[in-house]
């Protein structure tokens, strides 16, 4: 028999399967710093801040039902580990392009492309790039999972005896570096 994983979530370095990952939440936001927006002498807004920073911190936290925590332990022992969040990241290609250019790793099969009438675009994908397969005729909206090494920040597991829940979270943020 098959175990199919409650949550879109991917991360085998947290382990998580039966009687875990019922009800996750995520939260996905850039790390501190990844944007320094300063103004010139004309006030016009200017990000000075290195794209190398442009990386993101995920905090997955549990729902009601967990009844065993992931293997929140584990990853204090590794340096570094991948993830697939559960978020979707975002891209639009405009009228008359054909290609759009993520910042990070495609997790595989998770590429869609959707006119603006909510109808699937013909696409290809190679590495970090998505091609429709002709112009596009209004604007493109792509959306993919994306694959992120991680270490972990922080992190908390409350255990109650008496119901035999759990409750748990993890902060992580995104290693970086130029690939």
């Amino acid at each position: 028999m098959m175990y199919e994983s409650p949550t879109s979530l991917i991360c085998p370095a947290l382990g998580i399967g039966w009687q875990t990952g019922n009800n996750l939440s995520e939260d996905c936001r850039l790390i501190q710093g990844a944007r320094q927006w300063e103004r010139n002498w004309n006030a016009v807004p200017k990000d000075l801040a290195d794209p190398e920073f442009n990386l993101m911190s995920i905090r997955i936290s549990s729902g009601d039902g967990e009844l065993r925590p992931p293997a929140i332990d584990s990853v204090d022992e590794l340096e570094f580990f991948d993830i697939v969040p559960i978020k979707l990241f975002s891209r639009v290609i405009p009228v008359g392009s054909t290609t759009t250019v993520f910042a990070r790793d495609l997790h595989p099969g998770s590429v869609r492309c959707l006119d603006l009438g909510f109808e699937d675009v013909a696409f290809t994908v190679s590495g970090r790039t998505v091609t429709l397969d002709a112009p596009a005729a209004l604007p493109v909206r792509v959306y993919a999972r994306c694959v992120l090494t991680v270490f972990a920040k922080d992190w908390s597991l409350t255990s109650m005896d008496s119901s035999a829940d759990v409750s748990w979270w993890i902060e992580m943020e995104e290693v970086g570096g130029l690939s």
